[in-house]
C-alpha cells in the first residue's frame, strides 16, 4: 500500500473518531443541562444518535479542511533554490 493512501486512511479514521467523540461530549453536556423531568428515555436516546451523526458529520468536515490544507500547502512552500541572485 502506498504510504500516501495509508496516511489519509489513517488521517480519515481519526477525524471521524475525533468527531465521534466530540459528540459522545456534547451529548453529555446536553445530558446535564436539560432536566430530567424533559427529558423522556426516547428523546434521550434519539439525542444521543443524532449528536453521534452530527459528530461524524464533524470528523468528515475535518477530514475535508486537513485535505485542503495538504493539497494548497504547496502554493505556500519555500524554494528549494533558494533567493534569486542580484544581477549585475
Amino acid at each position: 500500500m502506498n504510504r500516501k493512501v495509508l496516511g489519509v486512511i489513517i488521517l480519515l479514521i481519526g477525524s471521524v473518531a475525533l468527531g465521534a467523540i466530540a459528540g459522545d461530549r456534547f451529548f453529555s453536556l446536553f445530558t446535564k443541562t436539560v432536566p430530567p423531568a424533559v427529558l423522556t428515555s426516547f428523546n434521550k436516546g434519539t439525542a444521543h444518535w443524532a449528536f453521534i451523526f452530527y459528530g461524524l458529520i464533524l470528523g468528515g468536515a475535518i477530514f475535508a479542511w486537513t485535505i485542503a490544507g495538504i493539497l494548497i500547502a504547496p502554493l505556500f512552500g519555500r524554494r528549494k533554490d533558494g533567493p534569486a541572485a542580484p544581477r549585475p
